[in-house]
């Protein structure tokens, strides 16, 4: 039967999502789970794994599907935000889904939601959803949007869940308290299904929620540990060693997640090391820590809370760039603006705030006004993260380093643009 919508491409759906479909944050299951059930999506027919944490999600998924890949099953991951396109968000085998595909689950889930009104991300999850159900897949893995306890990822019963770690962001929906924020985290976790803790010293809630179901708990630091050498790192698993692995370009502790959690479903999906092996010189995720080198390097990072760009301020460090470092913020205004300049601000010579072009931004005005409360000065604050980076470029020389931070809209923006900025540059 055709409808109003059978013919429309991605941009009109996108656009439809953006403007009819309310982007934003409601968490519950509800209506997310009555849509599902209709086209029985809840209960997929392979291993399921479902990450959440407050950073380190995306790589962690990056890292398990880059190493069930490598080992020949069939990988459907779903992610979010995305850096440049949509379809980065649904892939499989390491490929976004193609517009075509894309736009068939977007009526499909349309045709069906009806009287519902879903949220942009509720929208996204159960297209996500629909396009793994029409393939024989052999694991599909699930990252958290917001939370876990009412996060629409959580209406899939999960096999096996990750938490990263736990800090202070979304507040307003979390709670004001690491206790408060591990306790939604944890809503994740299933009876008597494994359960890995990605850091040091869970909250209380955490594991008091494992207790309550039965979760099987897996502690790093405790169940498994990983080991650092200058080329090379290794880490225990339940005393089982996997050594000598390459460095991946992520985190150490995200990657040591997933071997963990392929160790302990290695019975239904067996990981040699070799593939193990090969999948760490292939672990790839755009916008965290990225460096690209040239002329100017420039260190692309989507961290958005104080905990992120902790990292990012040690990662700076190792570079040790030989001349200034210039750096291009913006951010959102529900974001800890104070705690995401602050572990930068014995990094960074020169800095250029700006403005997003979002409902959500924070203003110029009030940009500026913790940059004085930090005492760090900002001559001026940008009309928007382009404009910023266009400046940096022109201050800055060979040996500079250009960091570009503050949420994934900021990242993202300048991204798409600077291919064309580089080159104008290099020609001067």
């Amino acid at each position: 039967m055709r409808t109003p919508w059978s013919e429309w491409d991605l941009n009109h759906w996108l656009t439809h999502l953006e403007t009819r479909n309310t982007q934003e944050i409601q968490l519950g299951l509800t209506r997310v789970l009555t849509v599902a059930q209709k086209l029985n999506l809840q209960r997929p027919n392979c291993k399921v794994i479902t990450v959440a944490g407050t950073n380190g999600k995306g790589s962690t998924v990056t890292a398990l599907e880059t190493i069930y890949h490598q080992s020949g099953f069939k990988v459907g991951s779903y992610t979010s935000p995305h850096l440049l396109v949509f379809n980065e968000r649904i892939r499989i085998n390491l490929t976004p889904i193609q517009d075509k595909d894309l736009c068939k689950a977007f009526s499909v889930i349309e045709a069906a939601r009806h009287p519902i009104n879903l949220t942009y991300f509720e929208m996204a999850t159960l297209a996500a959803l629909w396009y793994f159900k029409q393939h024989d897949l052999d694991v599909i893995i699930l990252e958290v949007g917001l939370g876990g306890r009412l996060d629409a990822t959580n209406i899939v019963d999960t096999d096996l869940a990750i938490i990263t770690t736990i800090d202070f962001d979304h507040q307003s929906f979390l709670g004001e308290t690491l206790e408060l924020i591990g306790y939604e985290k944890a809503g994740i976790l299933r009876k008597n299904k494994p359960f890995i803790y990605a850091d040091l010293s869970p909250p209380k809630s955490i594991v008091e929620v494992a207790t309550q179901l039965g979760a099987l708990s897996y502690l790093y630091g405790k169940d498994y540990f990983y080991q650092e050498e200058a080329n090379h790192w290794g880490l225990t698993c339940l005393g089982e060693q996997f050594d000598q692995l390459a460095k991946p370009k992520i985190q150490l502790r995200s990657a040591a997640a997933a071997i963990m959690a392929c160790h302990l479903l290695r019975n239904d999906l067996p990981v040699s090391y070799d593939s193990l092996e090969k999948a760490m010189a292939l672990i790839y995720i755009p916008g965290r820590l990225q460096l690209q080198k040239g002329k100017t390097n420039i260190l692309y990072d989507v961290s958005h809370n104080p905990q992120s760009v902790r990292l990012l301020a040690d990662t700076v460090k190792k570079i040790n760039a030989k001349g200034q470092v210039h750096a291009v913020f913006s951010a959102l205004k529900d974001k800890d603006l104070y705690g995401l300049i602050m572990p930068l601000k014995d990094c960074v010579n020169r800095w250029y705030p700006a403005q997003l072009h979002n409902k959500r931004a924070v203003s110029q005005e009030k940009l500026l006004s913790v940059f004085r409360e930090a005492e760090i000065f900002a001559e001026v604050c940008y009309n928007d993260p382009l404009t910023a980076f266009e400046m940096a470029l022109k201050q800055a020389s060979e040996e500079d380093l250009i960091i570009v931070y503050g949420s994934f809209f900021t990242v993202s923006h300048v991204m798409a643009a600077q291919h064309n900025l580089l080159e104008q540059k290099e020609n001067q």
